[in-house]
């Protein structure tokens, strides 16, 4: 997923901690084509796409969970160490949030 990013916005948005609930954004229209996730924002009138892992998360964040609780459900599928799914995690949420397709409180 490709994200446009400004200045300030890094610093107006909070930092994802264990706690913080992710959720979809309503605004955001999802199919599922070819094993992957297609999304558009009706907002904004943008496509994104996900790939396999990207796809696996937004399924998962079907209803809202938190942080720590989506880490830990990947962790338990995925062959790889908390900190570096936790990392990698943090990193998409943060483009999918500056692109207003998931919610993070």
């Amino acid at each position: 997923m490709a994200a446009e990013t400004t200045g300030n916005a890094a610093e107006a948005r909070p930092a994802i901690a264990d706690l913080t609930m992710i959720s979809r954004s309503p605004a955001v229209l999802a199919a599922e084509v070819d094993g992957e996730i297609v999304m558009m924002s009706i907002e904004q009138g943008r496509y994104f796409g996900l790939d396999d892992i990207g796809s696996d998360i937004w399924k998962r964040i079907e209803q809202p969970c938190s942080f720590a609780a989506l880490v830990d459900a990947l962790a338990a599928d995925y062959e790889a160490e908390r900190g570096t799914i936790a990392a990698d995690v943090t990193a998409l949420l943060t483009q999918m949030a500056e692109q207003d397709v998931v919610r993070l409180a």
